[in-house]
């Protein structure tokens, strides 16, 4: 194997094609031939002192600008922390840990441990509908303690049940029926009295028979019944609004109840006159107040106030015919 001049070792000669002269020499020429020619170049008469040699090759390394070159301390940042591509194509743009404030040092106390760092404070998802429909019970503070939930203690624990969990049906047939059970009271103590005492009193002849009693009190308690819960679904409940309305129904409602008690238990009749007379002016108050929230309800409690009035006629016919029999 050749070496080639110039080299220490070389493995193979360097083709032709390298050489500035190819065809011409298969050898690089060594350096004392350069630089004797450079020499002789420079020896020769009308050649550049090597002063003049020195400043040309000063203004042209001064108007040639430096090659752009990176820092490496930039360059090692930018290999160690690279940044994440974004969706968008280009590099993402992430502040710097270091921008962030620190957070406050915690005391710590003696003889314990640190207490735990405070959570940021997280947006709560919005409410969503339960799933099923709107009829769905509302319950808080469930599971109770001791089941594995977070209820709390017994005293603490308090269950909500939200309105619409009853059917829609339920207040109509609940006002309905709200009258009918002081009618079915007092029917156990009219059953006593009506084929002893009520018998062996005198009557006008106007008097309706006594099987008549029964369906027409039934009648008007549905009615009325039935008028209050127009009312209260009209009002949107049980609010400031209906306190008046309502109240009213419910003070007749109660002189209505009273009444049978008084007639029939205790043989009062004159006190009897004076609860049926107390009963029909709340009962037209009511009436009163109730026609200007719903006309359907008011309507309804007119044959309530006619039977009242003739009720009450009655009552004084009956009181004032039978006085020797009056135990008051």
């Amino acid at each position: 194997m050749s070496r080639t001049p110039g080299y220490r070792s070389s493995p193979r000669p360097i083709p032709t094609k390298w050489l500035p002269c190819p065809g011409k020499s298969s050898t690089v020429p060594s350096r004392g031939g350069r630089r004797s020619r450079l020499a002789a170049a420079a020896s020769s008469p009308g050649a550049p002192s090597r002063s003049e040699l020195l400043s040309r090759s000063l203004s042209l390394a001064a108007r040639s600008p430096p090659p752009p070159r990176e820092l490496p301390a930039r360059r090692q940042a930018r290999r160690r922390s690279p940044q994440p591509p974004s969706r968008h194509g280009a590099v993402a743009q992430l502040p710097m840990a270091a921008a962030r404030p620190p957070l406050p040092a915690l005391p710590r106390e003696p003889g314990g441990s640190n207490p735990p760092p405070p959570q940021p404070a997280r947006d709560e998802p919005p409410s969503v509908p339960p799933r099923g429909g709107p009829r769905r019970r509302k319950v808080q503070g469930w599971p109770p303690a001791g089941t594995g939930g977070g209820g709390g203690s017994g005293a603490d624990r308090r269950f909500t049940v939200s309105m619409e969990v009853v059917p829609a049906w339920a207040p109509a047939v609940g006002f309905t029926l709200l009258p009918h059970a002081g009618g079915f009271l007092g029917s156990t103590i009219t059953k006593k009295e009506i084929l002893v005492w009520y018998e062996s009193l005198q009557k006008p002849s106007w008097c309706p028979p006594n099987w008549a009693f029964a369906p027409v009190w039934g009648t008007l308690y549905t009615c009325m019944g039935y008028g209050s819960y127009l009312v209260w679904k009209e009002l949107g409940g049980f609010n400031e609004k209906s306190v008046v309305p309502l109240g009213l129904y419910a003070g007749q409602l109660a002189l209505n109840w009273a009444w049978t008690p008084i007639f029939f238990g205790t043989h009062k009749m004159g006190w009897g006159l004076v609860t049926l007379l107390l009963t029909t002016g709340t009962a037209t108050a009511t009436t009163a107040s109730w026609y200007n929230i719903s006309k359907t309800a008011a309507y309804l409690m007119v044959p309530y106030l006619a039977w009242l009035t003739m009720a009450s006629a009655l009552n004084y016919r009956i009181w004032k015919d039978n006085c020797d029999k009056n135990s008051e």
